[in-house]
């Protein structure tokens, strides 16, 4: 993977969702950035964050990824909702130390995401 800017992009919609204080912004600054930030301070409502990649591996397809960061607190997963429209991935997390966010992945966001989300996002992944 390179991080080019040759080629026609293909836009790819990520949503990650889960409890707050889980790390889902700590991933996304991994993933954008390289860098790993601890104690990042909870988000409020959404925040965006994009990044395009060129894959050599697919004849140098250049994937334009747009990445929502959705708020994790109850009173904000009204919000989340918007966010699956289009979503081309969705990304689920939860604190391994952190029992109930476990729970509220199998109990709240997996449900919400299959009632949600674009019908071709329901043949997801679970791992």
């Amino acid at each position: 993977m390179e991080d080019d800017d040759d080629g026609e992009p293909k836009n790819c919609k990520v949503v990650i969702l889960g409890e707050s204080g889980v790390g889902k912004t700590s991933i996304i600054s991994r993933f954008i950035s390289d860098n790993f930030e601890v104690g990042i301070a909870s988000s409020t409502g959404a925040s965006y964050a994009c990044k395009k990649m060129k894959f050599k591996q697919y004849q140098n397809q250049v994937i334009n990824f747009e990445i929502w960061d959705t708020a994790g607190q109850e009173k904000f997963r009204a919000l989340a909702k918007i966010f699956y429209k289009e979503s081309t991935i969705a990304i689920l997390v939860y604190d391994i130390t952190n029992e109930n966010s476990f729970n509220e992945i199998q109990n709240y966001w997996y449900e919400q995401l299959k009632e949600n989300a674009p019908k071709d996002l329901s043949k997801f992944l679970i791992i």
